[in-house]
């Protein structure tokens, strides 16, 4: 089935974007049975919590993608980053929830800082570097060995207690890690042209 139809498949959560949004729990009873290889934190997470930014992903089909869980150490966790100006963001993102107050007092900073890990884990992609980034123009390579997908601010909480060697920091952390299949790839020519590999 092609990327394009699957994705067509894919339910809206019902009043998304407003108050009155519905529950995870009714949003994955209307999951298509025939996509229950994708697995539930990638669907809530990322495709119920932000449907808006994941519509963006679907050129590159994600749920043709292997999810794994692992288990990354400290240095792992360091391994993940981003395309752009983004590395520059999520540094000041952490670096203000340890040395600023408004972050602490928001219930993902309250939670990171007591419990040293992640609340729920981040989604990133593996050794994706041959493929553009879908939300951040057609002319950057994600990031290898590990760019993030979904769990941004996650992310930047947990690197700055890295980098801080902050006194609750665990040294395993939950991580979905994401393959994607060498048939969406894409590259440049020498002549500058970007071609899709099929």
């Amino acid at each position: 089935m092609s990327g394009c139809r699957t994705a067509e498949q894919i339910p809206k959560p019902h009043n998304w974007g407003s108050h009155d949004v519905e529950s995870f729990k009714a949003y994955r009873r209307r999951w298509p049975a025939n996509l229950d290889h994708v697995p539930n934190v990638v669907i809530e997470t990322w495709i119920y919590r932000h449907w808006r930014e994941f519509q963006a992903w679907l050129p590159l089909n994600p749920l043709a993608w292997v999810y794994r869980l692992s288990d990354f150490d400290c240095d792992e966790i360091m391994s993940i980053g981003h395309v752009g100006d983004w590395t520059g963001t999520l540094r000041c993102w952490g670096d203000d929830l340890l040395d600023g107050h408004h972050r602490r007092t928001t219930w993902l900073g309250r939670f990171m800082l007591e419990q040293g890990t992640f609340p729920a884990p981040i989604i990133v992609a593996e050794n994706a570097g041959e493929y553009f980034h879908p939300r951040e123009g057609d002319h950057l390579h994600m990031f290898e060995p590990h760019q993030i997908v979904e769990g941004h601010m996650r992310l930047a909480y947990l690197q700055a207690l890295v980098r801080r060697q902050y006194p609750s920091l665990k040294q395993s952390h939950s991580v979905i890690v994401a393959t994607l299949p060498l048939r969406h790839r894409s590259h440049w020519t020498a002549a500058g042209r970007k071609v899709h590999e099929n």
